[in-house]
């Protein structure tokens, strides 16, 4: 997948984790290397959007609200 940024990636990251999964099935779901999934995590983690229990990352409520902020914005682009 080609992300235009941390933008880009963020919906697809946090969407991915609605099911608790671990940082090595991230990376080769959305084509991350080691560095880039610890950033995104990481800045993930500390805004709540995900947290990581037992070396698994999972969407939080802010982050299925940052989901559906996201979907109605762009359902009102197209």
């Amino acid at each position: 997948m080609v992300f235009s940024g941390i933008s880009g990636i963020v919906p697809h990251i946090i969407r991915f984790c609605e099911t608790s999964k671990d940082k090595g099935r991230i990376m080769n779901r959305l084509g991350l290397n080691d560095v880039q999934a610890e950033s995104y995590l990481a800045i993930l983690t500390k805004q709540s959007m995900i947290m990581q229990n037992n070396d698994k990352y999972v969407t939080t409520i802010r982050g299925q609200g940052y989901l559906a902020s996201y979907d109605r914005i762009k359902k009102i682009k197209t």
